[in-house]
C-alpha cells in the first residue's frame, strides 16, 4: 500500500508538471480572462449603460443593453467556462480519475462553499439580515434554489463549473473506451447539436407562449425552470465545444491557421451573429416591460455558446507574450469575480450618499458609473492581493 502510494503521488506530480509547461503557451487565456474580468465589473457598475446616458436615443439604447450588456458582458461567464473546461480535458490525458475525485472535485466544492458562505454571512450581517437565509430554508424547492443560485448571486458559476466538469468528467470516461478519434468526434458532435436543440428549445418557450398567448400551467412551469438564469443545464453545450476543441489541438489541428480552422471560424463568426440576431427579434418586446433590465441577458443563448467557442479557437492561436499588465489581471480574475459582488450585492454602492460628490454624481450619473466600477475593480483586486499572501485563503483567490 505504502509503494502503490508513493507511485501515484509521483505520477500525479510528474503529470502536474508536463501540464503547467504544456498550459504555459495559451498566452490567449490571459488576454480573455483579464479582458472578461473587467466585462464583468463593467456590467455590474451599469458602465454599459454610459452610451443610452449621453445620448439617449433607441440606437444607444440597442447597443447599451443588446450589444454591450447582451453580448459583451453576458460572454463573460461562458469564456471562463469554455477555458476551464478546456483545461479540465487537457489535465485528463495526463491525470487518472482519481486525481479528479481527489483534487479538482474537492477543489471546485471549497470554491463554492467558501464564497457562497462568505456572502451569505455578508448579507446577514450587513443587508438584509436573517431574511435571505429564512427564505431558503422555508422550504425544499427553495433550498435548492439557494444552493444553485449561490444565494441569487453570481457564485451560481461555480455551482454550474462543478455540475458540468461532473458531467465532462463523464465523457471523459465514456470516449476513452473508444480507440477511433472519428468516433469520438462524431459522438461529441451528436451530444452538442442536443444540448444546443435544448437550450434553443427552452430559449423560445417564453416569446411562443408570449405571441401565441397560450395559456398553460404545466409550460408557464416549464418556462419558469428552463429560463431561469442559474439553471446549470444552459450550460451543458461548453461541455462538448471544449471537448472537441481539446480533441483537435491534441490532433495538432490548431497550431496555425489552417484552411480548416479557418473555415470553422467564420462559420462559428455566421452563427453567433445569426443567433444573436434571433434572439434579440425574439426578446426585442421586452425592452417595453423590463426596461432596466437587459433583454438578451440570460444564459440560454446559442450566441452565447458560439461566440465563447469562437473566442476560445482565437485565444488558442495568439503566439504573443501577454503584458504584464495582462498577465496580473489574469491571475486576479478569480479574485475580481468572487470579491465584485461583495461591492455590487443587491444594491449600487452609496456613492450619490457622499456628503461631498453626491450632488455631482446625480448631475453626472456617468461620473458614478466610472467611480463605482474603478472602485470595485481596485477594491476587488486589493482584497485579491492581501488574500493572495494569507496561507489559508490563496487557494480560494
Amino acid at each position: 500500500m505504502e509503494s502503490s502510494s508513493v507511485s501515484d503521488n509521483s505520477y500525479q506530480k510528474s503529470g502536474a508538471d508536463h501540464l503547467a509547461k504544456k498550459l504555459q503557451k495559451f498566452e490567449g487565456f490571459d488576454f480573455l480572462r483579464a479582458i472578461f474580468s473587467l466585462a464583468i465589473v463593467a456590467y455590474k457598475t451599469k458602465v454599459f449603460n454610459i452610451p443610452k446616458l449621453l445620448a439617449p436615443s433607441g440606437f444607444t439604447m440597442g447597443f447599451s443593453d443588446y450589444v454591450l450588456s447582451g453580448l459583451v458582458g453576458a460572454l463573460a461567464v461562458p469564456v471562463f467556462l469554455q477555458i476551464s473546461l478546456f483545461i479540465f480535458y487537457a489535465k485528463s490525458k495526463d491525470l487518472t480519475l482519481g486525481y479528479f475525485l481527489q483534487k479538482r472535485l474537492p477543489r471546485l466544492l471549497s470554491l463554492y462553499l467558501f464564497w457562497v458562505i462568505s456572502i451569505t454571512i455578508f448579507d446577514i450581517l450587513f443587508v438584509d439580515g436573517m431574511t435571505a437565509l429564512s427564505e431558503a430554508t422555508s422550504s425544499v424547492k427553495s433550498f435548492i434554489l439557494f444552493i444553485v443560485s449561490g444565494n441569487s448571486t453570481p457564485y451560481f458559476f461555480f455551482f454550474s463549473l462543478l455540475f458540468i466538469t461532473i458531467v465532462a468528467e463523464g465523457l471523459v470516461l465514456l470516449l476513452g473506451k473508444l480507440k477511433k478519434s472519428s468516433q469520438k468526434r462524431v459522438i461529441t458532435y451528436w451530444l452538442l447539436i442536443g444540448a444546443a436543440i435544448l437550450v434553443f428549445a427552452s430559449s423560445t418557450l417564453e416569446p411562443i407562449l408570449q405571441y401565441t398567448g397560450i395559456q398553460s400551467s404545466f409550460l408557464n412551469n416549464l418556462n419558469s425552470l428552463t429560463g431561469w438564469d442559474y439553471n446549470p443545464l444552459n450550460f451543458l453545450p461548453y461541455v462538448f465545444t471544449a471537448a472537441i476543441t481539446a480533441q483537435e489541438y491534441s490532433e495538432g489541428k490548431l497550431e496555425g491557421a489552417t484552411k480548416f480552422l479557418r473555415r470553422k471560424l467564420y462559420l462559428l463568426l455566421g452563427l453567433t451573429l445569426f443567433f444573436f440576431i434571433l434572439e434579440w427579434v425574439l426578446t426585442s418586446n421586452r425592452l417595453l416591460i423590463q426596461v432596466d433590465q437587459a433583454p438578451l441577458d440570460h444564459y440560454m443563448r446559442l450566441s452565447l455558446v458560439f461566440g465563447s467557442w469562437l473566442l476560445l479557437y482565437l485565444a488558442l492561436l495568439v503566439k504573443v507574450t501577454a503584458p504584464s499588465s495582462i498577465r496580473f489581471l489574469s491571475d486576479c480574475s478569480l479574485g475580481i469575480y468572487g470579491f465584485h459582488v461583495f461591492f455590487t450585492f443587491k444594491k449600487p454602492l452609496p456613492l450619490s450618499s457622499l456628503p461631498v460628490f453626491g450632488n455631482f454624481f446625480q448631475v453626472f450619473p456617468v461620473l458614478q458609473s466610472l467611480t463605482a466600477f474603478f472602485v470595485t475593480l481596485f477594491g476587488s483586486i486589493a482584497l485579491t492581493l492581501l488574500f493572495k499572501k494569507i496561507k489559508i485563503l490563496n487557494k480560494f483567490v
